[in-house]
């Protein structure tokens, strides 16, 4: 139409197909400790697996970090950029949703990348390179100046799952991060930020959580634990014995 080919849109007569139902399948505590367990074998790559189910950050955040954008005495990550790539064609980009974000990173976190960099250092110093301040946080090169690929990230973890029998992705750890959150009682607008979804929310719990017996079964127990239904129960439980004896 804006070319003026035709006089009228045949778009309106489409029927869009339905979309498809949620079912992150994040992985189970179990199966997440059995994928870190072999990983250790190499820290560094173990640290990159550890951060992507601690923050969830997407496979080409990861690749993107550089070591300016962690913060080891504030327990911040900055999540400014993302690696893309296309076959065997990659540069830097905005995140998906264009936007920054500060991730803030617990205690244990901390050690294991303040290690981390401290390894890449030593090895820097045995080759007499230098690690500039903007080098990347994940690298295969001496000087850490260049990037991870993302395919190649999410290869060799889909090797390591499939030589564990584990049915898993990389992506599927942006999940486990989610699902652990809200079952920990973390609000979706906080699990949502640290993701970097819109929405307030809605896309975290609509796609990114996924149903926890446990939360599941905390759920049940608030309820029966009430004192009012509580009451009601034992009052049910004296009407139902006394008429049952009446009619003996």
């Amino acid at each position: 139409m804006r070319w003026r080919w035709i006089e009228t849109s045949p778009i309106h007569q489409a029927e869009p197909p339905a979309a498809p139902k949620p079912d992150p399948r994040p992985p189970t505590a179990d199966q997440a400790a059995r994928l870190l367990n072999p990983a250790w074998e190499d820290p560094d790559w173990a640290t990159l697996v550890w951060l992507a189910m601690v923050t969830g950050a997407r496979r080409g955040e990861l690749c993107a970090l550089r070591r300016a954008d962690l913060d080891l005495a504030g327990a911040v990550l900055n999540v400014r950029r993302s690696i893309w790539q296309r076959s065997k064609t990659t540069g830097e980009k905005d995140t998906k949703d264009h936007q920054k974000r500060r991730i803030a990173l617990d205690a244990e976190t901390v050690g294991i990348l303040a290690e981390h960099l401290a390894r890449a250092d030593a090895r820097a110093a045995e080759l007499d390179v230098t690690v500039a301040g903007d080098a990347f946080l994940f690298s295969a090169s001496p000087d850490s100046s260049t990037y991870l690929l993302p395919d190649s990230v999410s290869q060799r973890f889909g090797a390591l799952a499939d030589r564990l029998g584990i049915v898993i992705t990389l992506h599927k750890l942006r999940h486990y991060s989610a699902t652990e959150l809200i079952a920990a009682g973390v609000d979706p607008r906080t699990v949502a930020g640290r993701l970097g979804h819109g929405g307030g929310g809605t896309t975290t719990l609509c796609f990114y959580s996924a149903w926890v017996s446990e939360s599941d079964q905390r759920a049940a127990s608030t309820l029966r634990a009430g004192d009012r239904l509580q009451g009601v129960v034992r009052g049910m439980i004296i009407h139902v014995s006394s008429a049952g004896a009446n009619v003996r």
